[in-house]
Protein backbone atom coordinates (compact mmCIF):
# COMPACT_ATOMS: atom_id res chain seq x y z
CA UNK A 1 0.00 0.00 0.00
CA UNK A 2 2.63 2.73 0.85
CA UNK A 3 4.32 1.90 -2.73
CA UNK A 4 0.97 2.56 -4.28
CA UNK A 5 1.00 5.68 -2.43
CA UNK A 6 4.32 7.47 -3.35
CA UNK A 7 3.37 6.26 -7.24
CA UNK A 8 0.12 8.12 -6.35
CA UNK A 9 1.46 11.46 -5.44
CA UNK A 10 4.56 10.95 -8.07
CA UNK A 11 1.53 11.02 -10.90
CA UNK A 12 -0.34 14.44 -9.15
CA UNK A 13 2.94 16.00 -8.96
CA UNK A 14 3.46 15.99 -12.96
CA UNK A 15 6.76 14.65 -13.09
CA UNK A 16 9.10 14.31 -16.05
CA UNK A 17 8.04 11.49 -18.12
CA UNK A 18 10.71 8.73 -19.32
CA UNK A 19 10.72 11.06 -22.79
CA UNK A 20 11.84 13.94 -21.17
CA UNK A 21 8.56 16.09 -21.60
CA UNK A 22 6.84 17.81 -18.56
CA UNK A 23 3.41 19.30 -18.22
CA UNK A 24 2.23 22.80 -16.50
CA UNK A 25 -1.17 23.38 -15.45
CA UNK A 26 -2.53 27.05 -15.91
CA UNK A 27 -4.75 28.83 -13.94
CA UNK A 28 -8.03 27.81 -16.36
CA UNK A 29 -6.56 24.15 -15.87
CA UNK A 30 -5.76 23.77 -19.58
CA UNK A 31 -2.13 22.03 -19.72
CA UNK A 32 0.50 23.02 -22.05
CA UNK A 33 3.71 21.07 -23.45
CA UNK A 34 6.93 22.13 -22.33
CA UNK A 35 8.53 19.92 -25.88
CA UNK A 36 6.28 21.71 -27.63
CA UNK A 37 6.79 25.09 -26.58
CA UNK A 38 10.01 24.88 -27.07
CA UNK A 39 9.83 23.63 -30.41
CA UNK A 40 7.49 26.58 -31.32
CA UNK A 41 10.31 29.13 -29.98
CA UNK A 42 13.06 27.87 -32.04
CA UNK A 43 10.94 27.82 -35.69
CA UNK A 44 9.82 31.42 -34.63
CA UNK A 45 11.03 33.79 -38.03
CA UNK A 46 13.00 36.08 -35.85
CA UNK A 47 14.15 33.40 -33.22
CA UNK A 48 17.08 33.19 -35.85
CA UNK A 49 20.00 35.23 -34.47
CA UNK A 50 19.99 37.88 -31.85
CA UNK A 51 24.02 38.05 -31.58
CA UNK A 52 26.63 40.13 -32.59
CA UNK A 53 28.93 36.97 -31.44
CA UNK A 54 27.00 34.43 -33.00
CA UNK A 55 29.12 32.18 -35.74
CA UNK A 56 28.45 32.21 -39.65
CA UNK A 57 24.76 32.27 -40.61
CA UNK A 58 23.50 31.27 -44.01
CA UNK A 59 23.15 34.85 -44.91
CA UNK A 60 25.45 37.12 -43.83
CA UNK A 61 24.28 40.29 -45.17
CA UNK A 62 22.50 41.77 -42.57
CA UNK A 63 22.63 40.81 -38.35
CA UNK A 64 20.42 41.74 -35.27
CA UNK A 65 22.85 42.50 -32.48
CA UNK A 66 20.40 43.62 -29.88
CA UNK A 67 19.85 41.40 -27.18
CA UNK A 68 16.66 39.73 -28.02
CA UNK A 69 15.77 38.85 -31.77
CA UNK A 70 12.07 40.43 -31.42
CA UNK A 71 10.79 42.11 -34.48
CA UNK A 72 12.27 45.27 -32.70
CA UNK A 73 15.55 44.52 -32.78
CA UNK A 74 18.10 46.20 -33.90
CA UNK A 75 18.89 45.58 -37.46
CA UNK A 76 22.76 46.11 -38.36
CA UNK A 77 23.60 46.39 -42.04
CA UNK A 78 26.73 47.15 -44.76
CA UNK A 79 25.12 50.00 -46.19
CA UNK A 80 27.36 51.24 -48.54
CA UNK A 81 30.93 50.32 -49.79
CA UNK A 82 32.93 53.34 -51.92
CA UNK A 83 36.46 51.38 -53.57
CA UNK A 84 36.69 53.77 -56.67
CA UNK A 85 38.20 57.47 -55.67
CA UNK A 86 37.36 57.80 -52.04
CA UNK A 87 37.79 54.45 -49.87
CA UNK A 88 35.35 54.06 -47.10
CA UNK A 89 32.34 51.76 -45.82
CA UNK A 90 29.10 52.80 -43.81
CA UNK A 91 27.08 50.67 -41.42
CA UNK A 92 23.54 51.57 -40.86
CA UNK A 93 21.31 50.57 -37.85
CA UNK A 94 17.61 49.80 -40.00
CA UNK A 95 16.05 48.46 -36.83
CA UNK A 96 13.88 50.04 -34.21
CA UNK A 97 16.50 49.81 -31.51
CA UNK A 98 20.20 50.69 -30.23
CA UNK A 99 23.12 48.81 -31.65
CA UNK A 100 25.88 47.63 -29.36
CA UNK A 101 29.08 48.18 -31.72
CA UNK A 102 31.34 47.72 -28.64
CA UNK A 103 34.18 45.30 -29.90
CA UNK A 104 33.13 44.72 -33.11
CA UNK A 105 35.72 44.52 -36.28
CA UNK A 106 35.77 45.80 -39.83
CA UNK A 107 38.41 44.39 -41.77
CA UNK A 108 39.25 43.91 -45.54
CA UNK A 109 39.99 40.54 -47.41
CA UNK A 110 42.86 38.65 -47.12
CA UNK A 111 44.51 37.16 -51.09
CA UNK A 112 42.69 34.11 -50.44
CA UNK A 113 39.21 36.23 -49.98
CA UNK A 114 39.22 35.09 -45.67
CA UNK A 115 38.50 38.43 -43.63
CA UNK A 116 42.05 40.08 -42.95
CA UNK A 117 41.72 40.13 -38.94
CA UNK A 118 45.54 41.75 -38.47
CA UNK A 119 44.59 44.94 -40.00
CA UNK A 120 40.96 45.11 -38.91
CA UNK A 121 39.25 48.11 -36.77
CA UNK A 122 37.74 47.69 -33.66
CA UNK A 123 34.99 50.01 -32.30
CA UNK A 124 35.57 50.88 -28.58
CA UNK A 125 33.41 49.89 -26.16
CA UNK A 126 30.31 51.91 -25.37
CA UNK A 127 29.87 52.09 -29.14
CA UNK A 128 26.11 52.48 -29.77
CA UNK A 129 24.18 53.18 -33.42
CA UNK A 130 20.71 54.41 -32.14
CA UNK A 131 18.04 53.64 -35.08
CA UNK A 132 18.34 55.28 -38.13
CA UNK A 133 21.93 56.29 -37.10
CA UNK A 134 25.21 55.12 -39.38
CA UNK A 135 28.82 54.77 -38.66
CA UNK A 136 31.26 55.58 -41.24
CA UNK A 137 34.65 54.15 -41.38
CA UNK A 138 37.61 55.70 -43.78
CA UNK A 139 39.77 53.44 -45.31
CA UNK A 140 43.37 53.63 -46.35
CA UNK A 141 44.24 56.25 -43.98
CA UNK A 142 48.09 55.71 -42.74
CA UNK A 143 47.34 57.68 -39.42
CA UNK A 144 44.24 55.25 -38.57
CA UNK A 145 43.93 56.30 -34.94
CA UNK A 146 41.68 54.34 -32.47
CA UNK A 147 38.07 55.62 -31.95
CA UNK A 148 36.04 58.31 -33.29
CA UNK A 149 37.89 60.65 -35.71
CA UNK A 150 37.28 63.98 -36.99
CA UNK A 151 39.25 64.18 -40.07
CA UNK A 152 36.42 62.97 -42.68
CA UNK A 153 34.99 63.38 -45.84
CA UNK A 154 33.99 66.91 -47.37
CA UNK A 155 30.31 67.03 -47.17
CA UNK A 156 30.30 63.66 -44.49
CA UNK A 157 29.67 63.62 -40.93
CA UNK A 158 31.42 65.02 -38.27
CA UNK A 159 33.21 62.15 -37.28
CA UNK A 160 33.87 58.66 -38.18
CA UNK A 161 36.93 55.60 -38.05
CA UNK A 162 39.90 55.63 -39.69
CA UNK A 163 41.11 51.90 -40.89
CA UNK A 164 44.57 51.74 -42.46
CA UNK A 165 43.10 48.69 -45.04
CA UNK A 166 42.33 49.79 -48.20
CA UNK A 167 39.35 48.31 -50.78
CA UNK A 168 40.09 47.10 -54.42
CA UNK A 169 37.67 48.96 -57.00
CA UNK A 170 39.69 46.66 -59.84
CA UNK A 171 39.66 43.43 -58.36
CA UNK A 172 36.67 43.84 -56.16
CA UNK A 173 36.63 42.92 -52.35
CA UNK A 174 34.89 41.82 -49.71
CA UNK A 175 34.17 43.90 -46.96
CA UNK A 176 33.55 42.08 -42.92
CA UNK A 177 32.58 43.07 -39.82
CA UNK A 178 33.31 40.59 -37.43
CA UNK A 179 32.99 39.92 -33.52
CA UNK A 180 35.36 40.72 -31.06
CA UNK A 181 36.38 36.69 -31.27
CA UNK A 182 36.72 37.19 -34.84
CA UNK A 183 33.76 35.07 -36.21
CA UNK A 184 31.67 36.80 -39.15
CA UNK A 185 28.75 38.99 -38.37
CA UNK A 186 28.24 40.58 -41.64
CA UNK A 187 29.89 40.39 -45.09
CA UNK A 188 29.37 42.04 -48.67
CA UNK A 189 31.24 41.75 -51.56
CA UNK A 190 32.36 44.83 -53.58
CA UNK A 191 32.45 43.42 -57.37
CA UNK A 192 35.09 43.82 -59.51
CA UNK A 193 34.68 47.21 -61.40
CA UNK A 194 31.41 47.60 -59.62
CA UNK A 195 31.41 51.17 -60.85
CA UNK A 196 33.68 54.07 -61.35
CA UNK A 197 34.25 57.29 -59.45
CA UNK A 198 32.45 58.70 -58.20
CA UNK A 199 29.74 56.31 -58.05
CA UNK A 200 29.29 54.12 -54.63
CA UNK A 201 28.27 50.17 -54.11
CA UNK A 202 24.28 50.75 -51.85
CA UNK A 203 21.43 49.14 -51.26
CA UNK A 204 18.52 50.46 -52.79
CA UNK A 205 16.69 51.43 -51.13
CA UNK A 206 18.37 52.33 -48.21
CA UNK A 207 19.05 50.05 -45.77
CA UNK A 208 16.80 47.58 -47.20
CA UNK A 209 17.11 46.91 -50.79
CA UNK A 210 19.79 44.95 -53.23
CA UNK A 211 23.17 46.63 -53.52
CA UNK A 212 22.98 48.60 -56.99
CA UNK A 213 25.21 51.61 -58.42
CA UNK A 214 24.38 54.84 -56.39
CA UNK A 215 25.58 57.90 -56.17
CA UNK A 216 27.96 59.04 -52.99
CA UNK A 217 26.00 59.51 -49.34
CA UNK A 218 28.52 59.15 -46.36
CA UNK A 219 26.60 58.82 -43.82
CA UNK A 220 23.02 59.44 -45.43
CA UNK A 221 20.09 57.71 -47.12
CA UNK A 222 21.40 56.33 -50.32
CA UNK A 223 20.20 57.70 -53.48
CA UNK A 224 20.33 56.62 -57.06
CA UNK A 225 22.91 58.38 -59.61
Amino acid sequence: MQHRSWLLLLALAGCTTAGGTSTDTSPDGSTADAADATTADATAPDAITADATADVAADTSTADVAPDASADAGRLVINEISAAGDEWVELFNAGAAPVDLSDLQVADSEADGGARLSRAIRFPPGTTLAPGQYALVLANQADAGAGPQTACLDGGPSTCFHAAWSLSASRGETVWVLSPSGSVVLSELYPMSATTAPNTWGRLPNGTGAFAVSRPTPAAANAAP
